[in-house]
């Protein structure tokens, strides 16, 4: 009797299994991609029936790397034909090899800077053949002669971008706004650079220089920090910021690098499909049977409510009082219920369920590793609850570990834009009553 074999099928499944045994079709690349430093690769794969199996990606050559990439497989080679007709710009064809290269470059440079690619790359990395030395090496101009390049679009803070950038390059990288049509507009400086010119040339030559911008906040913001830095808080006060600042950020529980692939990751992929096609109450229902199949993992529910506070832009009240209940003691859901009590301006109870401790402790005195979300939960949620109180020393190791880490937080345009403020509040104040003096 012979044995059943077991047939992938998911479409990731089968990409990841098959598609390397399929043979290389043609490839494209968009016309500009050396000028522009941004290509638009198609791989193709071609099936014994003449359909194609095809992966598309968006490489930034500057920073970003594999920004963006979508698959297919066992498609019509129709589609193919009506992309490439539709989009005749985006598809010049050319060598496998010169493909290839153009990814990995990108992938390898953005890696050097702390960017990993999309996450749709884990599976339309099987449609390409595999990064050996097999493959012909290809020499691609990276960056603006080696020097990574943020290129933000507007809407974009960058601000998540430009914390791991100090991280990894230092002072050595440049940043470039674009316009609505993707033009380079101007070019402006980080956060910490704009600090030390202010320092170092004085408050009216930066506000002459800065002032009567309109492309960016963040001038005034610096100024108005150091302002309130000079005049304001006292040596005691530095301290203190610069003590829970560094408890924070050198508290050897963080995981600050990317979570690795979870074991559930083929289970939640029709979950995570929902989520992106903004089919929430579908993504609940199949979320919440991965649940119930796994009840004592609260890893799962840490996930749910990430997932829904991104594509609902708010911390879910039902989903986070029910994973509450069920792990009152795990970190990322303590974290997670601080958040939904911040956003319903409830700051007492963020210091009831964190016992009035400061630092990582009052997540959890366990050694144990601490998830990203939980710690972007909880700055927020501290931040938030300080400045409900109208305490802007309190908040202001928060704020600063908001504007400084390489995480994803969803909400620090309300911490950013109300300490801001209840500084300039606070100024005007001390302005209006002569204590800056003539």
């Amino acid at each position: 009797m012979s044995k059943k074999v077991s047939i992938p099928t998911s479409v990731e499944a089968q990409i990841r299994t098959r598609a390397r045994n399929l043979p290389i079709h043609k490839c494209f690349i968009s016309k500009d991609w050396e000028i522009a430093q941004m290509a638009t690769i198609t791989i193709t794969r071609k099936h014994t029936n003449g359909n194609l199996t095809i992966g598309c990606f968006l490489v930034d050559l500057k920073l970003r790397g594999v920004k963006d990439c979508t698959y297919k497989f066992n498609e019509s080679s129709h589609f193919l034909d009506d992309i490439t007709k539709e989009h005749p710009a985006m598809h010049e064809e050319c060598d496998y090899n010169l493909a290839h290269n153009v990814i990995y470059a990108g992938l390898e440079f953005a890696r050097d800077y702390g960017f990993e690619p999309h996450r749709n790359f884990k599976t339309a990395q099987y449609i390409l053949e595999e990064d050996s030395d097999d493959i012909p090496l290809i020499d691609i101009p990276l960056g603006d002669d080696g020097i990574p390049v943020l290129e933000l679009r507007p809407g974009e803070s960058g601000q998540r971008e430009m914390a791991i950038l100090k991280k990894t390059a230092g002072d050595n990288y440049r940043i470039v706004i674009l316009k609505e049509d993707g033009t380079p507009e101007y070019e402006y400086l980080t956060y910490d650079e704009l600090m030390d010119e202010i320092i170092k040339i004085g408050a009216d030559a930066f506000f002459e220089k800065y002032g009567k911008s309109s492309e960016s906040k963040l001038p005034f913001q610096v100024f108005v920090d150091v302002t309130y830095m000079i005049k304001v808080y006292t040596e005691e006060d530095k301290l203190q910021i610069d003590t829970e600042f560094d408890n924070i950020i050198k508290d050897p529980r963080l995981l600050l690098l990317p979570e690795h692939v979870n074991s559930y990751e083929e289970e939640f992929a029709q979950a995570f499909k929902y989520f992106c096609e903004d089919k929430i109450d579908e993504a609940r229902v199949e979320t919440r049977k991965i649940i119930n199949k796994y009840p004592d993992d609260p890893y799962l529910w840490d996930l749910y409510l990430y997932n829904l506070s991104v594509y609902s832009d708010n911390v879910d009240e039902e989903a986070v009082k029910e994973a509450y209940s069920l792990f009152p003691n795990n970190p990322s859901i303590k974290a997670w219920y601080a958040e939904w009590l911040a956003e319903n301006e409830r700051p007492d109870d963020i210091f009831v369920l964190f016992d009035n401790k400061t630092g990582l402790d009052a997540l959890t005195t366990e050694n144990e590793p601490i998830r990203e979300n939980a710690l972007v939960a909880f700055i927020f949620a501290y931040a938030t609850a300080w400045l409900d109180k109208g305490d802007i020393l309190r908040a202001e190791p928060y704020y600063q570990l908001i504007l400084r880490l390489d995480l994803d937080f969803r909400l620090s345009d309300h911490i950013l834009e109300t300490m801001n403020y209840l500084k300039v509040k606070k100024l005007q104040e001390m302005l209006d009553a002569g204590a800056f003096g003539d």
